[in-house]
């Protein structure tokens, strides 16, 4: 039997064009991985829950500013980096949206 959703899945989401997060009332685009990106995501082995073990750790830190940088934009779809999303006070909750959202949107 099918799984049941509560909400219609975005038309952007079913043409892979991305969706949207909202963080302190600023919208910004996540972007589907693209597949010749898939195995390095894979490789770099973040976390998906809590980003504190991402943070805290300076390879892993870089890692995450990769790939907000290749995959979120904001309004005028300038990248984002980690040091954007810090001055535009995202906190670790907004950060495990994105990366969230990014999986999501990509498999």
């Amino acid at each position: 039997m099918a799984k049941e959703t509560k909400t219609p899945t975005p038309l952007s989401v079913m043409l892979g064009s991305g969706d949207f997060l909202i963080v302190k009332d600023k919208k910004y685009k996540v972007k589907p991985i693209a597949l010749k990106d898939i195995e390095e995501f894979m490789s770099d082995e973040l976390s998906i829950g809590s980003q504190l073990f991402n943070i805290t750790n300076p390879e892993r830190r870089k890692k995450v500013d990769r790939w907000l940088t290749g995959y979120c934009l904001d309004e005028k779809d300038n990248p984002i980096s980690l040091e954007i999303a810090m001055s535009n006070d995202w906190d670790i909750v907004d950060l495990k949206e994105f990366i969230k959202k990014l999986c999501d949107l990509s498999g």
